[in-house]
């Protein structure tokens, strides 16, 4: 658990602050997705994606359900997240390409329309239900739902062509 906390805690901690806004509560969240690891390490399957993938998602996962609980949200822009490394870590190079993959995901996005954009935005950085986003820039749930499905095709095209 040592390790795990000293090679993903801060960026764990930058990523669960970008979208909850709130130190303490960063921090606190950082805890919880710790424990929730330590309670439930033996679901890790290296089959299905790397150490890091799966704390994000749980740090992820936490992040949003305090978000939607609170029902205060922030504005989440694709930005890097800025984070100290050790350029001697074995996971200096996997660092470097999720940071390739986050300026190419930010490309794909600004090439998208803006209606299509802010809407995977609300969805996926922000947390809000298509429901919510559909009454938070009044507009029917159908249409909503429409273009968060012709934007992520948009994007998966678009990173397709860029080689992602």
């Amino acid at each position: 658990m040592a390790i795990l906390y000293q090679r993903y805690s801060s960026l764990l901690y930058a990523f669960s602050y970008r979208i909850v806004a709130d130190h303490q509560v960063a921090e606190d969240l950082l805890q919880e997705s710790f424990l929730a690891v330590w309670q439930r390490a033996s679901s890790y399957s290296p089959q299905l994606g790397a150490v890091y993938t799966w704390l994000a998602a749980i740090t992820h996962h936490r992040a949003i359900d305090y978000v939607r609980s609170r029902r205060s949200y922030v504005v989440f822009t694709l930005g890097e997240v800025k984070t100290t490394s050790n350029a001697s870590s074995p996971d200096a190079w996997d660092e470097v390409w999720r940071s390739v993959q986050a300026a190419q995901v930010r490309e794909a996005m600004e090439m998208l329309p803006a209606e299509q954009r802010q809407v995977i935005e609300l969805a996926y950085f922000q947390g809000w239900t298509h429901a919510e986003i559909a009454a938070g820039c009044q507009l029917p749930l159908g249409t909503v739902k429409g273009r968060l499905r012709l934007g992520l095709i948009r994007m998966k095209h678009i990173l397709a062509q860029i080689g992602v």
